[in-house]
């Protein structure tokens, strides 16, 4: 044998050696948080091979015993899969985190497998397919990680899109995906295989915000007695399994998001305002840093949905005492009177800041200087030039808050055009201020060209 092939086949053994040695190349990553400092790293492994709303399971090598981690750390997976299927699932997904519901729930659709099947061109519905139907059977058995991703996220996209159009259609294929009942008009046996009961018991990262899908599904169809009941559950599953504080809240405010529903506001003021001392309770309780700072958050998102019903009565009335009323309730949410109102409770610094950094979220300061900005410009008295200021200064600040972003723009033009009709005939100066409405109005359709409010 030659040297040079004694050589290559020395070369070929030492690199076979050398592979079966090496790890197996890692897939899947796991970006997770300290839930007392808030810092977040990656965790990367093999593969997850489970996620449900206590735990997630990974494998640090293909053939290593599972490892888990509380999916309340969790703050995202991304998955190493390169098939087509879970590369359109990233598409449709990325679609509706851009707000195009329609598209994104037709493509989850396609992916899932499940639903009616539909003639696009005549909206006929024919052969409903479960949203189960196919999975594996056997104990610890799931389906993929693909499947359960767009089930999950077809039923949200469908939810998304009947809030944002007000389809009632919509709201019914939402509540077929997420709930498991019996197919209408089927044969009484066969049911659709919702994501609730295809993954019963919480046996999903994503069961939570299912059942909040399957309750504003319910509102949206008008279900209030059973909208009801799954705020509850929600609400009650969410201190039972130690969940985020996201969902104690969005049970606890259940009540409140079915009476304006209903177009009662002083019930839906009084509904969101019962979230408040919850999420203290929560924060009386927590020790972790991070978490003490979520539950200020949704304390703060609570106060801030009892500002956005009271100016939505107060613009509905016209009334200068309800917007009064509006800006002195704003006032209690401040940061400084937040500090003021946390500190008298005696608590330690951490829940005391932790509630002022909730009053500071962006979309809590965009609702209230909307509210002052209203306030201001609907007195006895208007006071044009403080209004504008506080409009402006949503325009500048918040424009990461969309529908409130286009709120302030369009007050921010009626301000200005009041404050030049009130010019007392200086006409440089009513020629400023129509500059100023011009030049708002040119935003509010640029930027937010399919709001209610570009056209009024």
């Amino acid at each position: 044998m030659s040297i040079t092939k004694r050589i290559s086949l020395t070369t070929g053994a030492i690199l076979a050696a050398f592979l079966l040695l090496a790890p197996i190349a890692r897939a899947d990553e796991i970006v997770v948080r300290d839930l007392n400092t808030g810092a977040e790293k990656k965790l990367r492994c093999w593969g997850i091979t489970a996620e449900t709303w206590t735990e997630v399971k990974y494998r640090e090598r293909q053939r290593s015993a599972d490892k888990s981690i509380p999916t309340l750390t969790v703050v995202r997976v991304i998955r190493g899969d390169k098939s087509a299927n879970a590369q359109n699932l990233r598409s449709a997904m990325g679609e509706l985190a851009r707000g195009n519901h329609a598209e994104a729930a037709r493509a989850l659709k396609e992916i899932s497998g499940g639903g009616w099947k539909v003639d696009f061109d005549t909206g006929e519905r024919t052969g409903f397919k479960s949203f189960d139907e196919g999975d594996p059977s056997g104990r610890n058995k799931r389906p993929s990680w693909v499947s359960e991703y767009a089930h999950f996220h077809y039923a949200k996209a469908k939810l998304l899109e009947g809030i944002a159009t007000k389809d009632r259609a919509a709201f019914e294929e939402a509540l077929l995906a997420v709930d498991d009942v019996k197919v209408p008009g089927g044969d009484g046996k066969q049911t659709t295989g919702g994501f609730l009961g295809r993954f019963k018991g919480g046996n999903s990262r994503f069961y939570p915000e299912a059942l909040w899908v399957k309750a504003k599904a319910l509102v949206g169809l008008a279900r209030y007695d059973d909208a009801q009941k799954t705020f509850t559950q929600l609400q009650n599953d969410a201190g039972r399994v130690k969940l985020a504080p996201r969902w104690t809240y969005e049970g606890v405010i259940g009540q409140g998001v079915i009476a304006e529903a209903q177009d009662n506001l002083t019930m839906a003021v009084d509904g969101y305002r019962a979230a408040m001392p919850t999420m203290e309770v929560l924060i009386e309780q927590e020790t972790r840093d991070y978490m003490r700072r979520r539950c200020g958050r949704w304390w703060s998102q609570a106060h801030m949905n009892v500002a956005r019903v009271k100016l939505a009565d107060a613009e509905k009335a016209k009334s200068p005492a309800k917007f009064s009323s509006l800006r002195n309730w704003i006032k209690k949410g401040s940061p400084e009177a937040v500090r003021k109102y946390a500190g008298g409770k005696g608590w330690p610094k951490p829940s005391v800041d932790a509630l002022v950094a909730g009053a500071r979220d962006p979309g809590v300061q965009a609702v209230g200087l909307n509210g002052i900005g209203l306030a201001f410009l609907n007195e006895p008295k208007p006071r044009y030039e403080e209004a504008m200021l506080s409009f402006k200064s949503v325009s500048v600040k918040y424009f990461q808050v969309p529908e409130q972003h286009a709120r302030a723009l369009y007050y921010l033009a009626q301000a200005a055009r009041k404050a030049g009709d009130a010019a007392n005939g200086n006409k440089d100066v009513k020629a400023m201020y129509a500059g100023m409405a011009d030049e708002a109005v040119k935003m509010l359709r640029k930027q937010h060209p399919d709001s209610e409010w570009a056209n009024r």
